[in-house]
């Protein structure tokens, strides 16, 4: 498959490398190539094993740190009966 995409890149003009699909990921995802680049970008990725899973672990990435940012935040002050129970536990 390596084989394949070097000579595609190289004899199929506008085809993306790699690193081109590296350097356009943030763009695709916020919706931001232009038509031709977007086509170009899903070119790659239909060809690419290596890349179909670079990208889906950035998007994976990206919805874990969404569903992160909603879950709640520690409270601001520990309560101190709370405090004591777990140092008295840890003790025994």
């Amino acid at each position: 498959m390596l084989v394949i995409k070097r000579l595609m890149t190289r004899y199929m003009p506008g085809m993306l490398t790699c690193q081109q699909v590296d350097r356009f990921l943030y763009d695709y995802h916020e919706g931001q190539l232009s038509f031709a680049e977007n086509i170009k970008f899903k070119f790659h990725l239909s060809m690419c094993t290596d890349c179909q899973a670079y990208v889906s672990g950035y998007k994976q990435t990206i919805a874990s740190i969404k569903a992160s940012e909603q879950i709640e935040q520690r409270p601001e002050k520990i309560p101190e009966d709370l405090v004591q129970a777990i140092l008295k536990s840890i003790k025994r």
